[in-house]
Parts: C-alpha cells; structure tokens; sequence
C-alpha cells in the first residue's frame, strides 16, 4: 500500500468467496433467528387464537446428503430448518387457555461450501447480491390445483 509515495505495509484482501462464506455463516448462526424474531406472534383478528414461533428451539439438521453425492445425483446439497410452534387458543369465560405445541419444518436452506458455491439440481451456482426486495417477511396467498388458498411467506434478510 503507498501512502504519500512511500510503501506502508502490504494489505491482503479477502477473496469474494471468503467474504461470501462468511456473510453466509453469519446469516446461519445469527441472522436466521434474528429474522424469525421479527415476528414470534400472530394473531387472528378476533384477538381469539396465536400463532407462535419459539425461536431459541429451531435446529438447522445436518444435510441428508454428501457434497459430491448432490453434484453426482442431480440434488441440491440443504438442510432442513426446523422450528417449534405453538397455537393458543385464548380462554374465555368457561374455558382455560390451551396451547398445543409441534415442531414443524419451515423450509430447506441451501448450504454454501467453503468455495462459496451452492450446489443446486446438482450444479455449482455462485450468488452475486443484488437489492430485489427491501429485507422483512413478504407473505404471498395462491389457489392450489383444488381451489384451496395455499399461502407462503419468503423471509429476505438484510444480512
């Protein structure tokens, strides 16, 4: 590095995949959790039953498959992202609270290598960020093949 036309020191800078990797480790360990708090509670409008989201549970589970046996058989190397819930139905005048509580599975993650990459459908992909959306929960409501609404929410980080 020169300052002032004298050399100061040499200055290593990352690789684009080192600071992908780690970006991507941070979302992972911290940002995952911290996007799910955002919203731990939802209710009906009635005030009448919650929907909750026990955050501290959720278990990212170690990946069904091999790297290589993902690239060889055509799949997406992931991990499926658990978490436990709760719904309340709220009491009344006759009747007490209940919760009812279930681990249930919010999706699977694709998971970086240490290069940087995914591998989905069996083949290396590199993400190069862009601003699509601004970071939140976007919930999107469909009709399935039957007519019955199906809806989805797609979680956008800002990590």
């Amino acid at each position: 590095m020169l300052v002032d036309g004298k050399k100061d020191g040499v200055t290593t800078i990352p690789g684009l995949n080192q600071i992908q990797f780690e970006g991507f480790c941070r979302f992972i360990d911290q940002g995952l959790i911290e996007e799910l708090s955002k919203f731990q509670k939802i209710e009906d409008l009635d005030q009448e039953i919650q929907f909750h989201l026990f955050v501290e549970t959720s278990q990212l589970v170690e990946p069904l498959i091999k790297e290589r046996d993902a690239v060889y058989d055509s799949l997406t190397y992931s991990s499926e992202f658990y978490v436990l819930a709760g719904l309340i139905w709220k009491a009344s005048k006759d009747q007490s609270t209940r919760m009812q509580e279930q681990i249930i599975f919010l999706g699977s993650i694709p998971l970086m290598n240490s290069l940087g990459s995914f591998i989905v459908n069996g083949i290396y992909r590199i993400v190069i960020n862009q601003i699509l959306q601004s970071p939140g929960i976007y919930y999107r409501s469909e009709l399935d093949h039957n007519g019955i609404s199906v809806y989805t929410g797609t979680i956008i980080s800002d990590w």
